[in-house]
Parts: structure tokens; sequence; C-alpha cells
């Protein structure tokens, strides 16, 4: 199913139509007025040329995948230990000239760059390339390679991802189809978020029976220069890129997050959950179970109407948030 596209020109509060979306979408013209974009359009080498130009020494992280996988970033083997690429640390200028060298060599490994800070590594880009203003205190990060695939995972910001160079096709799936994606396991990820071992656009059903129910739910975004793709938080995405030369800018942001403010993550939650709950008895893990619907997925407050007196941890005071986060992190040494 493909996914509907549209124009910031029709929106009054981009933000705000996005946080309450909950749903991923195309936007048109969002960076329509960057110059690189309009470079990208002209030839991907000429955008490469610029690119070296700008480029500082920063190492950046960069996977090099052998040709025999096809550029796909994952395991090669079910202990989930051994990987298909090779990680190293290198300059994005040299990675520049080396997409440069290989692009019409259709036979040369993959390379990827993977979430590099444009600020540290492009400083310039940023000021010949202005971010839209709801997304002008967010760092941007750059992905640049040739073609490869990352397979489904999920994040847990909302997410903007401009492509900037060549084509690129995103799958999607909404979070509650985690049963039917087969996971692997959380502690041996492959880059951070945990990632599914199925390809969402040709999925094989031998192997992953379950996905047979969830294929027709997937959402196709295939992007062309300059567009853009908002995906919401926790929504799975198996990204394709099929050019000799693929840049993607992706913005993460989540005006709500406890990250910032009170340095803990969702992800914090689910580890120690894994930890503590998952092995216990039945009985025990239906009780959590019950519990922590009570508190954290309903939201119970058997207090907000009774009393104005109580403003703990239950009312969302900043100052109880504060105190019991700073706590919980000390027990944590």
């Amino acid at each position: 199913m493909q996914i509907d596209r549209l124009s910031i020109n029709n929106i009054k509060n981009i933000q705000e139509f996005l946080c309450n979306l909950n749903e991923p979408i195309i936007i048109t013209d969002l960076f329509s007025n960057w110059p690189s974009v309009t470079l990208a359009k002209q030839s991907p080498l000429a955008l490469l040329r610029s690119l070296v130009t700008q480029a500082s020494t920063e190492l950046v992280d960069t996977l090099i995948i052998d040709k025999k996988y096809k550029g796909l970033i994952g395991y090669t083997d079910n202990k989930f230990k051994n990987y298909t690429f090779e990680k190293h640390n290198a300059p994005l200028i040299s990675v520049l000239k080396k997409l440069i060298i290989n692009f019409n060599n259709q036979g040369s490994d993959t390379i990827a760059v993977q979430s590099a800070l444009i600020n540290e590594c492009l400083p310039d880009f940023c000021i010949k390339n202005s971010a839209p203003k709801f997304l002008a205190n967010v760092p941007p990060r750059i992905w640049l390679g040739n073609a490869a695939t990352v397979p489904g995972h999920y994040d847990t910001e909302h997410n903007i991802a401009l492509n900037l160079c060549g084509k690129r096709t995103f799958y999607l799936l909404p979070a509650n189809e985690i049963k039917n994606l087969y996971v692997a396991p959380i502690d041996r990820t492959v880059a951070g978020p945990a990632i599914s071992l199925v390809d969402f656009e040709n999925p094989d059903f031998e192997k992953y029976p379950k996905f047979k129910a969830t294929k027709e739910k997937v959402l196709t975004a295939s992007l062309e220069i300059g567009e853009a793709l908002y995906i919401p938080p926790l929504w799975w995405h198996n990204v394709k890129a099929i050019d000799p030369v693929n840049i993607l800018v992706n913005y993460w942001w989540d005006p709500t997050s406890t990250k910032s403010d009170l340095g803990l993550e969702a992800t914090d939650s689910l580890l120690h959950s894994i930890l503590t709950l998952r092995n216990l008895p039945e009985s025990q893990r239906l009780a959590w179970q019950a519990i922590f619907s009570h508190y954290v997925f309903e939201k119970t407050d058997e207090f907000k109407n009774k009393s104005n007196e109580y403003h703990g941890i239950l009312s969302n005071s900043h100052e109880s948030l504060k105190s019991v986060a700073s706590a919980l992190k000390e027990r944590m040494k």
C-alpha cells in the first residue's frame, strides 16, 4: 500500500500536525529550497564533489559490506554474533572520494556511512541548507553510500528523513506487528535498535511463516530526490537504497521525551523489565502486567479529582519526576 503525499502549503503548523498524525506520510516540498537538493537533481556526482569541498577530517562510522551479501546490513549466522559488514572509522572526505571512484563499478563492495552528525563532518552544510524552523534546534544526521539495505527496525523518536540523492524505498509497519516480525535478540543488535530478520518487500514465508499475516499491511514509500518521509515513533521500517549514490539526511526529535530532561529513555525501561520480570513465574508476570497497566498504560490516578494536595510522581510534578529519576540513576550505579 502506497503512502500518501502532501505539501507543507496545506499545513498551518507542521510540527503539531505530524505529532498528532501517528502514521507515516511523504512531504514533497519541505526541503525544496535546499541548494543540495537542486544539485542532486542535476547529478549525483556533482553533489558528491560539492560535499568533498565541505567535508572535515572528522571520522565517521563506516560499514563495508562484502559484495556477496548484496548490500544487506545483517547477520551471517544463527548465533547473531557475526555480521555481514566490517565497521571502520574513516574520514568522510575519503568515503566521498571512494564513492566517486566506484560510481560506475557495479561489482564493488557496499559502503555505508551511518548516522554521522552533519555539524561535525560537514560544518558548512547546515549554513547552506537550513532546516525548517521546527527542526532548527535538532542536530541533523547524514547517511550515505551505494546500494544498501537496512533491516526493519524502529526508532523511539519522531523522524523526518529527507531523500537527498538517489532512490530510496521504505517499507513500514506499526509497532503492534512485532509478533510476526521475527525480531533478532535485543542484546545482539546490529547497530543499536532491535532488527527484524524478515525482508518486508520479499519475505521468505518458509523461514518466516507468521509474516503472511502481516504482508498485506506493509506500507511503501518510494522517495524521489527532495522528498521527505515522516516516520512516527516506534514504527518499523525496512529501508532499501538502490542507486550507485544514495544520501539521506534525517532529524530525530521528541517534544515529550524525558531523555534530555531526566536523562532516562523508554528503552531503558524495556531492558530493565526483561532483566527483572521476564523469567518470573507466569502468575507473577501476569500480576506485574496488571500493575504496569494500572500505572503506565491506563495512567490510572485515583487522586486526580479528589485532592489538589498531592504533587508526586503520578501528578507529573516536574520536581518529583527529577527527584525520583535522580534516585533511580543513583541506585543503578
